[in-house]
């Protein structure tokens, strides 16, 4: 009924009555995806009709109807219809210069020659020529739709070509192909010279479709494309390196090189040198033939060397740096060329392995690279490999099938060993902070090792460094010299460690219990000894050994403790977590032992320890809530009649209170604080009697005298009243009110923030009413004052939420966003965050990014552009048409420069003529024509009185008397050097009763009603007094 209705409507539009037509197309544009498919041939000649009325809207509105109906639905059209309506289509194409329906009329064809393309690929690839050039003509007219001429063309490009297209062009047949390659390098023509930036983004396209097959289809325009790049304009320059590199990436570096040489040796002058396209090679080159680099490009960087080496001989420095600065960029491509080669197995041979380690050992500005290379080799092929795509997809897009893949991690597994050995002597000669590069290549490698030869090249890395330990080398103060052997042998060592078997992992494993744990005397050992047990205790072999130690392991950990140095805290808390992790339930008193070393590093200056501390305590927490028993005789200090306590929550906490038992404020405020973390994780799991108790002793902590103790105490009731709940809370809140109270007296401003906040949240809880109950008089100020902003904050919150009811998700998501950005965890947006109400200086930081990036997010959806022009005042109006106005446009508002007032400056006439005045007889007094006095310092030594004259002997005498008054009179007739007169200031009356919150006066508190009050006093003085000036506009002289 509906489709019938519409058609019918359509079909009755006549060139006088055209209203109902636009209105229903508007209707239609929305409906049509669920338009009935047998009546898609009505509709599409129904619309072919509206546009000879010559109705520029109603001809858009059926080009918006079309273009919604080819993207909404398949069409159960026959291809003969479908080719006609699509000629009918074309038929209809706007003017070139038709900014309003020649873009809707490209988002037809973008749609529609795709959807035909589903039903007839071939016959849709032979048709696309024709309406190719029809569209791709127009960029040689002025216009602003290029744009949108070159995303319809890529789009045609992109579904249209076939892939049976593309290899009869290859094949040397002429077709619609070949005839859009030809258009294309036309485009590269003088008379599209406007529209060469589009005409580069359509051919980027036909490179990405034809992929290997760019060479030799695409040669002509690449040779266009290189003769342009020789003297490029700034208004294409980076378009036209963009649509290079995607030829390098597509046609290969051989094919593209072959065309565009780089004549780096160039003898002839014809003979162009590109040297600028080394670095393009290196950013696009991938995927490609490893030989090309190995046949020609290796060679031509030796050549390049010698010459190099020539240059330094004759001293001409200068001709060497430019051949070393080349061989150095050609050796800059091998990653690029590394990156999924074809021909990986007939290109890499021993020659090439031996050249690599060669260049690691002697060039260490190459070492990066060569690094970076060799392990492209392993970990691309890996990735190909274990794709999930099937082999079909990947060879047309890499040339490669996931068995050539592994094929050639097979062939890499042959040189693994050699360059092991390389790469752990070059490691061994790079200082710790450069070796990241050489530990990433090892570990690629380690990957295509066999177990054998691992577990044989372990075993000589540990004979070394038992031999290293035993020389007690020392560490080099220069950080950038390579450390002692024992160090370098333990970081090759940790590497190894995940792909060990359970023979060498338990040698490391022993090795370190034994040797390094005890290195006092040695931080760097000792913290290198906690990384061994911590990755060992990642992988399955390492857990395997030390579960079967873990009682020895737990001894040994014990007894470091006192030795363990504070570079090396933050390992040892890590490897302890493993440790925790794999305690078994008969074995849980390891915890009570280590507990108070944690609950110490919490509190540590290392924020990385800190957390890693507090996480230990929450493993702890779970470790001990799984149940088991808790050997207390086993611990330090306890006989062997000592009953043993079951594990659960509630022991934990009793554990962790006995800290608070420490005698240093550091170790209660580290228990306190470390509490806070446990309660706020197990909040569920612990008894309310439990709770109650922890929050009534720590509420008396709350009032020490100590802050470092009140600090942690505060954070702990901040957590209590963020999560527990109201019952417990309750009976203990006058507690909590006198101990804030307290607090804040003692401390004066110290803890005023978090006080305030910690009352903002109990009156959040309970309710005001119930808070201010129990405020002392004195102190109900500040209560008075947090209930006055929350609820003053509420209203304004409200009417912004009235205003911008549409922007309150993203309010929401923004300021989470912010949050979390903020914060790591819960337990710290709940310990630090404050989540106030009332907007605070302190804490609003991160809400004003939140509030600006909202505004801007407003302004763009309003339609409001960020965008401005500079302009100098000096120059006049800026000229659109100058090149150079692009540079002045901005996306930050400019602020307008002050210009410096030079009195000095020559006149100019209006042609921009400098004006040189010649003295006159009426300026006999040198001044210009506004009366300036000019600087004489001649008449200034002369006519100054405090000045010297010099008598017939060539004395000084100093003007007195006489010839001082004889000077003054000198300069009677010469208007003597302008005085900067003072600025007078005056006073508002009645400002006492001005508002300080908002406009207008207010009545003050024992004064009068707020009037000024003009005093009637005698506005003429007697001479000689100074008294108040009152002016007619109210203000009183100073």
């Amino acid at each position: 009924m509906t489709a019938e209705f519409v058609l019918r409507v359509l079909q009755e539009t006549s060139k006088s009555e055209q209203h109902a037509a636009q209105h229903m197309l508007a209707l239609l544009q929305t409906i049509v995806p669920y338009w009935p498919p047998h009546k898609f041939s009505v509709l599409c000649q129904t619309l072919l009709q509206l546009p000879k009325f010559n109705n520029i809207f109603l001809t858009k509105a059926a080009f918006d109807v079309f273009e919604a109906l080819f993207g909404a639905q398949e069409t159960d059209m026959d291809t003969e219809k479908f080719a006609g309506l699509l000629g009918a289509i074309c038929e209809l194409k706007p003017a070139a210069v038709d900014e309003r329906l020649l873009p809707a009329w490209l988002l037809i064809v973008g749609k529609a020659f795709p959807a035909y393309a589903k039903l007839n690929p071939a016959q849709c690839a032979r048709d696309l020529a024709v309406v190719f050039v029809l569209i791709f003509n127009d960029l040689q007219h002025e216009s602003r739709c290029h744009r949108q001429i070159a995303n319809c063309l890529s789009t045609l490009i992109e579904y249209c070509i076939t892939d049976d297209l593309i290899e009869q062009a290859s094949a040397g047949e002429t077709n619609s192909l070949t005839e859009i390659i030809q258009s294309l390098e036309n485009g590269l023509g003088v008379h599209f010279q406007s529209a060469w930036i589009h005409v580069m983004t359509i051919q980027q396209a036909l490179f990405n479709k034809l992929n290997h097959y760019a060479a030799p289809l695409m040669n002509g325009c690449l040779a266009l494309l290189g003769e342009l790049r020789l003297s490029p304009s700034e208004a294409y320059k980076e378009q036209l390196d963009k649509t290079l590199g995607v030829a390098i990436s597509t046609m290969g570096p051989e094919f593209f090189l072959r065309v565009l040489p780089l004549n780096l040796e160039s003898t002839s002058p014809s003979q162009v040198g590109r040297a600028f396209l080394l670095p393009l090679l290196k950013t696009y080159t991938t995927n490609t033939n490893l030989s090309y680099f190995v046949n020609v490009l290796i060679p031509l960087g030796d050549r390049l060397a010698q010459k190099a080496e020539a240059s330094a001989a004759r001293e001409l420095e200068m001709q060497a740096k430019v051949y070393e600065t080349l061989v150095n960029q050609i050796w800059s491509l091998v990653p690029g060329f590394c990156d999924l080669p074809v021909d990986l197995t007939r290109a890499f041979n021993d020659t090439v392995a031996e050249r690599f380690s060669s260049l690691l050992y002697t060039q260490p500005d190459l070492r990066p690279t060569i690094a970076q290379a060799l392990q492209l080799l392993i970990e691309k092929n890996q990735a190909l490999a274990k794709s999930s795509a099937d082999d079909a997809h990947l060879m047309r897009a890499y040339g490669l099938t996931k068995a050539q893949a592994a094929q050639h991690l097979q062939f890499m597994s042959k040189f693994a060993v050699n360059y092991l050995a390389v790469f752990f002597n070059v490691f061994s000669q790079i200082a710790p902070m450069f070796r990241g590069f050489m530990a990433d290549v090892i570990k690629a490698y380690l990957t295509v090792t066999t177990p054998e030869d691992i577990n044989t090249t372990f075993k000589k890395v540990l004979g070394m460094l038992s031999q290293a330990l035993e020389s007690n080398e020392t560490v080099p103060a220069d950080p950038s010299l390579p450390p002692p052997m024992a160090h370098t042998m333990l970081d090759l060592a940790i590497i190894m460690v995940p792909f060990l078997d359970t023979e060498s992992a338990e040698l490391l494993y022993n090795g370190t219990l034994q040797s390094l744990l005890a290195k006092e005397d040695d931080p760097a050992l000792q913290k290198k000894g906690y990384k061994v047990l911590y990755h060992l205790m990642n992988c399955d072999h390492g857990r395997h050994v030390v579960s079967a130690h873990i009682d020895a392991l737990q001894t040994h950990l014990i007894e470091a403790t006192a030795v363990c140095t504070p570079s090396a805290k933050k390992d040892r808390i890590k490897a302890l977590n493993q440790v925790v992790l794999l305690l078994p339930s008969a074995d849980l008193h390891f915890i009570p032992a280590i507990l108070s070393e944690v609950v110490l590093a919490s509190k540590d200056n290392n924020e990385k320890t800190r957390h890693f501390a507090f996480e230990l305590l929450v493993h702890m927490g779970r470790k001990m809530k799984e149940g088991g028993v808790v050997k207390n005789s086993r611990l330090e200090g306890f006989d062997a009649s000592y009953p043993d306590a079951p594990a659960n929550i509630n022991e934990f906490f009793t554990m962790v209170t006995a800290g608070l038992a420490g005698t240093t404020a550091h170790m209660i405020s580290a228990t306190v604080g470390a509490l806070s973390r446990i309660f706020f994780e197990f909040k569920d799991d612990v008894s309310s009697q439990v709770a109650f108790e922890l929050l009534q002793t720590v509420n008396v902590l709350a009032g020490s005298n100590n802050r470092e103790i009140v600090k942690a105490a505060v954070g702990y009731v901040k957590v209590c009243v963020v999560v527990l709940d109201t019952s417990i809370i309750q009976p203990q809140l006058g507690d909590i009110v006198r101990s804030l109270l307290k607090c804040q007296h003692q401390h004066k401003s110290h803890f005023k923030v978090k006080i305030r906040h910690l009352f903002e949240r109990l009156i959040r809880r309970f309710g005001y009413e119930a808070v201010a109950s129990l405020m002392p008089e004195e102190d109900k100020k500040m209560i008075v004052n947090i209930q006055k902003r929350r609820l003053r904050a509420k209203r304004k919150k409200n009417a912004q939420a009235n205003d911008e009811s549409d922007d309150d998700d993203n309010d929401v998501s923004a300021r989470a966003a912010a949050k979390k950005g903020a914060f790591q965890d819960a337990y710290e947006e709940v310990l630090y965050g404050s989540e106030s109400e009332i907007d605070d200086d302190s804490e609003d930081e991160t809400l004003k990014a939140v509030s600006n990036a909202l505004k801007q997010k407003n302004k763009k959806k309003q339609g409001v552009s960020n965008t401005f022009i500079r302009e100098d005042g000096e120059d006049g109006p800026l000229d659109f048409l100058d090149r150079s106005a692009l540079g002045r446009i901005s996306s930050s508002k400019p602020t307008q420069r002050k210009l410096k007032n030079n009195k000095n400056a020559f006149a100019e006439n209006d042609e921009g003529r400098l004006v040189i005045n010649e003295p006159t007889e009426g300026k006999e007094d040198g001044s210009d024509e506004e009366g300036e006095q000019q600087e004489d310092y001649y008449m200034q030594h002369v006519t100054n009185p405090d000045g010297f004259v010099r008598d017939k002997r060539n004395r000084i005498k100093f003007k007195k008397g006489k010839d001082a008054v004889e000077a003054m009179e000198l300069d009677d007739g010469e208007e003597g050097t302008k005085v900067k007169k003072p600025k007078k200031q005056y006073e508002k009356i009645g400002k006492e009763f001005r508002s300080k919150r908002a406009g207008g006066d207010v009545k003050r508190k024992g004064q009068v009603d707020p009037y000024s009050y003009v005093p009637l006093n005698k506005v003429i003085k007697k001479k000689g007094r100074r008294d108040q000036k009152m002016t007619f506009t109210g203000r009183v002289k100073k």
